[in-house]
C-alpha cells in the first residue's frame, strides 16, 4: 500500500513538473539597436520571463549585462546609430541642431538611419544564420522584437509562421503615435492629443484630417519603404509593411500609461504598459550608496540623455552646469560614461555610469531629478516621487516636459534659458515648494493604479500569444487600410454621388414637367385668343 502511494505521489510530482514545462516557451528576442534606456526595458522583460522558467535567446547590439541560466545572449555588432543620425540630419552642427529641425525633416532621417542600422544588424554572422535556419530548426514559439524601426522583423515570423510581440520603448520624434495611428482603423485623431481643444470648429477638423492624411501618407513612403527593401533583400518576401503587421504582429506592447498619455482610440492588440522596466530598488555599490548616505542637504541627480557623451556637451553648457554644482550646497550625482574626459569637475560631484537611476533615485537623499526629458526617464522620476527639471532638446523630451509641468510634477527650463542663476531658481522651487512632492506622490499612485502592474501585464501577454499559437483572435481586421477606405473617402464619394444624381433626376423631372405644364398653358391661351 505505501509502495502505491509512493508511486502516485512520484506521477503527481511529474505531472506537476511536466505541466510546468508544458507551459514554458522558446522566446527568440531580436534588439538591433544600442540605446541603454531603449534597452532597459527589454533587460527587465527578459530577465522576468527567464524567472519563469522560458528558454530565451537573445541577439541584440546592446548586452544585457548579466549571466542567466536560461537565457543565450549574442551581441552583434553595434551600429552608431545617433552620430549617423547627426552626420544625415545635421552635418555641420551638434546634436542639439537635430533638436532644432523640423519635426517632418527629423522623421525622414530617422527613418532613412533605422532602416541602416537594421541593414546592419541582419548582415551580421550571427543573424545570417538565423535567417538561414529551415522550418524545422526554427523552434521558437513567440520572436520579441524591439519595434523601433524595425519593422521588416515581422518577415521572420512569416517565413517561419511565428507569432511576433514588439514593444515600443520610446516616444522619439512621436513614433510611438505614429506607428499606433497606422495600426488603428478609426477615424482620424488629433494631431496633438496634448494641445487638443474639447471641440473643435470645421476649420480646425478640415486642417486636422488633411494633415494627419499627409504625416500617414510621408511615413509610409519614409519608413515602411526602406523596410520593405530589407524585407525582399533579407527574407525575399514581397511582402507590405501593413500586411506584415495585419497578419504577423499579434501584441504591441506601448511603454505608456495614464496620466502620462491622452486617452486616444485604440485596439485589443495594444496594450499599454508603461513603467514595465521599473522594478523594487537593489542595493547600491557601496562607493555610491556612501556618497548620498552623507549628502546631508540632500543630493540632485543628473541624467541628460544617452545620445551624447558628457564631455561632448558644448563648452557654454557644461561650463553653466558646472557652475551651477558649484552653487549647490547638496551632493550632485551624475550618470555619464566619460568622467576622464571631464577637466575641472566641482567636489561635489560624483560621476557613475554603471548603477542603474531608477535605484539611484529610490534613495531618500535624492530629492531633484535634472534630465532631458526622455519618456523613461519621466517615468522613473514620477514612479520614485522625485520632482522633476527638465532641459530638453528634442521635440518628443519638450512634450514629455510639457506634460510634466501640467501635472504638477517638475518645471521645464528652455533652451536658451539654461543659465545657472535660471537652474538654482528652478531646483530651489522644487527643493522649497511642498506642492511638488504632494503632486508627483498623487501621479505615481494613479500611474500604478492598473489590474496588473506594468511587467506583470507585458508578461500575461507574452504567455498568452505563446498559449493560444499567436493569439489570433487579438488580430484586429482593417490594420493597414488606406487614408481612403480609414477616413470613409470612398464611401462618402459614392453617397455624395448618389445624392447627386437623384438631385439631378428630381431637378431634370420638375424642368421637363415645367417645360409641359407652361407649353400646355401656353397652347390654351392661344386658342382662346
Amino acid at each position: 500500500m505505501e509502495s502505491q502511494w509512493n508511486r502516485w505521489i512520484v506521477l503527481a510530482i511529474l505531472g506537476l513538473a511536466l505541466g510546468q514545462i508544458s507551459q514554458a516557451a522558446k522566446i527568440l528576442v531580436l534588439f538591433p539597436h544600442v540605446n541603454e534606456g531603449h534597452f532597459a526595458v527589454m533587460r527587465t522583460l527578459v530577465t522576468e520571463l527567464a524567472n519563469r522558467e522560458h528558454t530565451i535567446e537573445v541577439y541584440t547590439g546592446h548586452g544585457l549585462g548579466e549571466s542567466l541560466d536560461n537565457v543565450t545572449e549574442t551581441v552583434t555588432a553595434e551600429f552608431p546609430f545617433w552620430s549617423e543620425l547627426q552626420k544625415q540630419a545635421a552635418p555641420k552642427g551638434n546634436l542639439a541642431d537635430l533638436g532644432r529641425l523640423p519635426i517632418e525633416k527629423l522623421r525622414q532621417s530617422l527613418a532613412s538611419v533605422g532602416a541602416r542600422a537594421l541593414d546592419h544588424f541582419l548582415a551580421q554572422e550571427p543573424i545570417q544564420k538565423l535567417l538561414k535556419m529551415s522550418y524545422l530548426e526554427f523552434d521558437f514559439d513567440v520572436i520579441l522584437v524591439d519595434y523601433f524601426y524595425t519593422e521588416a522583423l515581422l518577415a521572420l515570423g512569416a517565413l517561419h509562421q511565428r507569432p511576433v510581440v514588439g514593444i515600443i520603448s520610446t516616444d522619439f520624434g512621436n513614433y510611438m503615435d505614429a506607428v499606433q495611428e497606422a495600426l488603428v482603423p478609426a477615424a482620424c485623431s488629433p494631431i496633438d492629443f496634448e494641445r487638443d481643444q474639447p471641440e473643435m470648429g470645421f476649420s480646425e477638423r478640415l486642417g486636422n484630417i488633411r494633415t494627419c492624411i499627409a504625416r500617414r501618407k510621408q511615413f509610409i513612403k519614409d519608413h515602411y519603404g526602406g523596410q520593405e527593401q530589407l524585407v525582399a533583400k533579407y527574407f525575399q518576401l514581397q511582402s507590405s509593411i501593413p500586411e506584415l503587421q495585419a497578419s504577423q504582429l499579434s501584441v504591441l506592447l506601448l511603454n505608456s500609461h495614464v496620466p502620462l498619455i491622452t486617452p486616444k482610440v485604440s485596439i485589443q492588440q495594444i496594450v499599454p504598459a508603461g513603467g514595465l522596466h521599473i522594478r523594487g530598488p537593489k542595493e547600491l555599490p557601496w562607493n555610491v550608496k556612501r556618497f548620498l548616505e552623507e549628502a546631508r542637504p540632500g543630493a540632485i541627480y543628473v541624467q541628460l540623455g544617452n545620445e551624447q557623451a558628457c564631455g561632448q556637451l558644448p563648452k557654454e553648457k557644461l561650463d553653466t552646469l558646472f557652475a551651477f554644482f558649484s552653487s549647490r550646497k547638496q551632493s550632485i550625482i551624475w550618470t555619464c560614461h566619460d568622467v576622464k574626459t571631464l577637466e575641472g569637475l566641482p567636489k561635489n560631484v560624483m560621476i557613475q555610469h554603471a548603477v542603474p537611476q531608477i535605484d539611484i533615485l529610490a534613495h531618500p537623499r535624492v530629492k531633484a531629478f535634472l534630465t532631458n526629458g526622455d519618456l523613461l526617464n519621466l517615468q522613473e522620476g514620477i514612479m520614485r516621487n522625485v520632482p522633476i527639471l527638465g532641459l530638453p532638446l528634442f521635440q518628443h523630451e519638450v512634450r514629455n516636459m510639457e506634460l510634466a509641468v501640467r501635472l504638477g510634477v517638475g518645471l521645464q527650463l528652455e533652451e536658451g534659458n539654461v543659465t545657472t542663476e535660471s537652474l538654482n531658481w528652478a531646483v530651489d522651487r522644487l527643493l522649497l515648494e511642498s506642492h511638488f512632492q504632494l503632486t508627483i506622490r498623487d501621479v505615481s499612485l494613479e500611474f500604478r493604479d492598473r489590474p496588473l502592474g506594468a511587467l506583470a501585464s507585458a508578461l500575461f501577454w507574452v504567455n498568452y500569444v505563446a498559449r493560444h499559437k499567436g493569439g489570433s483572435a487579438l488580430r484586429t481586421r482593417g490594420i493597414g487600410i488606406s487614408s481612403c477606405q480609414l477616413h470613409l473617402f470612398d464611401l462618402f464619394v459614392f453617397y455624395a454621388g448618389i445624392a447627386t444624381l437623384v438631385v439631378t433626376l428630381l431637378a431634370a423631372l420638375s424642368f421637363v414637367g415645367f417645360y409641359i405644364w407652361n407649353k400646355k398653358n401656353n397652347s390654351k391661351s392661344t386658342k382662346v385668343n
